[in-house]
């Protein structure tokens, strides 16, 4: 009988093997016809070319152009925000960043440095701010989209910049996560601990619910080994580690094909604790724990963006989108602009909505005209958030207007100590201007100098609510 059973699965095996060398090959023909290279070759040449500089060059800059799925953390040290990368569709394909940003607060500033070896254009990374020697700012993984739509190219490099020094290094360390984007990242004791994502192609495409930790102390990888209940693969979770060695993972996305060319998205609203077994002190063994939450709930929604307050066991969480389907092709979006508080100190860990003024909690495609005037940030997703001296910060996302997906750039600040209102630092007159019976960003152009040939231009990988 078990011998039967191994045939059946090898039968099964160089089918599906079969099936997978037919689709590639058809692809590869797609792509001759139109000319475009093979995508690690796209990549390869974009990571020569930025290894090829030799000096850092620092330019101010109005404000970063529009962009969503980018990386956005407090610096360590300084009165500053980080920016990393991000992607921006302008209607026929989309352009791909690797620009690195900081925002001054106290002089409301923004900086463009461009530093020899800076890593290839990605969107749907994870990015960590440490204050070793120095400060640092690491980034792991990500996706690259080819201008054909045809290519996606999931990164499993691993990068450090310099604060200091202003330089970038590839660490070259070996058993680390395979490629992938909308995973989530934390520092955890002295270790980058990373969880889930995804990884997709034009065919197939795989989500993860696996533990990595990388030292700081000697820049090697280790799978994490867990006991009890995990949390399904998913991507687009939030993730924050608290002070006693906890790490809290909430919500998520993911996709299953239900029919030959049907695939239906799920957003989880679940939450879990991944809490060090007895005597683990260098991010070896851990213990999952599913668990119940209190007070005020959000609504189901993924593509929220969120932000720990460091020291204290809380995060805030803003926005996001939910997405009802109603049959295969019909598809309506709910994007939320609510704040909440997420207080880890309790045993039950629990929600609050925080109250700035009145104010809509959600925007769907009708009423997107509603908030053009307001100076709170309007609903949106996948936009950055991040927290530094008692302020919350908010900039650019998605957002959709009738049929049209919208790519903000507008930034806002809340002093969550006053919490009397938002602070617009820039505006995005965009609803204003895009009427809502187009289909995508073609009536928007973009004159960043991040978009030269350094950016490289791809089309949309339609995954807009699984990072």
């Amino acid at each position: 009988m078990g011998k039967n059973k191994k045939k059946g699965a090898s039968r099964i095996e160089k089918a599906t093997a079969k099936r997978e060398k037919k689709i590639a090959q058809r692809i590869k023909k797609d792509i001759g016809k139109i000319g475009e290279p093979e995508v690690s070759t796209i990549v390869a040449h974009i990571e020569a070319k930025n290894k090829a500089k030799v000096k850092v060059v620092e330019t101010k800059i109005d404000n970063p152009s529009r962009r969503s799925n980018f990386s956005f953390v407090p610096h360590p040290d300084k009165d500053e925000i980080i920016l990393f990368g991000g992607e921006f569709h302008n209607g026929k394909n989309t352009i791909m960043y690797n620009d690195l940003l900081f925002y001054n607060i106290s002089h409301n500033t923004w900086t463009l440095v461009d530093a020899p070896g800076a890593p290839p254009s990605r969107s749907s990374h994870s990015a960590v701010s440490v204050a070793v020697d120095n400060g640092q700012l690491w980034i792991f993984g990500g996706e690259f989209a080819s201008p054909s739509e045809y290519q996606f190219y999931h990164y499993n490099d691993l990068w450090v910049f310099s604060l200091k020094n202003r330089n970038w290094t590839k660490v070259m360390a070996e058993g680390g996560p395979c490629g992938r984007s909308g995973h989530r990242m934390v520092l955890s004791k002295r270790h980058l601990v990373l969880f889930g994502g995804f990884q997709d192609n034009t065919h197939n495409y795989q989500y993860f619910n696996d533990l990595y930790a990388f030292s700081l102390a000697d820049y090697k990888w280790k799978t994490i080994k867990t006991s009890g209940q995990a949390p399904s693969p998913r991507s687009g979770c939030q993730m924050f580690a608290m002070e006693d060695g906890r790490i809290i993972v909430y919500g998520g996305y993911y996709k299953e094909k239900v029919k030959k060319d049907y695939d239906k998205g799920t957003i989880l609203i679940d939450m879990f604790v991944l809490t060090p077994e007895k005597g683990d002190t260098d991010c070896s063994n851990y213990r999952w724990s599913k668990v119940k939450q209190a007070g005020s709930l959000p609504t189901a929604r993924c593509s929220l963006s969120g932000s720990p307050i460091t020291g204290h066991n809380k995060a805030f969480l803003f926005g996001g989108v939910y997405d009802e389907e109603h049959g295969e092709d019909d598809l309506t979006s709910t994007f939320y602009n609510d704040l909440y508080m997420l207080d880890m100190e309790q045993n039950t860990p629990t929600w609050r909505l925080i109250s700035v003024k009145e104010q809509p909690n959600k925007l769907d495609s009708e009423v997107a005209q509603c908030l053009v005037n307001s100076e709170t940030p309007t609903p949106r997703s996948h936009s950055g958030l991040a927290f530094k001296h008692n302020t919350l910060f908010v900039y650019g996302g998605l957002v959709e207007k009738g049929s049209k997906s919208l790519t903000l750039n507008d930034f806002y600040s809340l002093d969550t100590k006053k919490l009397k209102k938002w602070n617009m630092i820039c505006s995005d007159d965009i609803l204003k201007t895009v009427t809502s019976d187009c289909s995508s960003d073609d009536s928007m152009s973009t004159d960043d100098s991040s978009e030269s040939d350094e950016s490289d231009e791809s089309s949309s990988d339609g995954q807009m609510d699984t990072d």
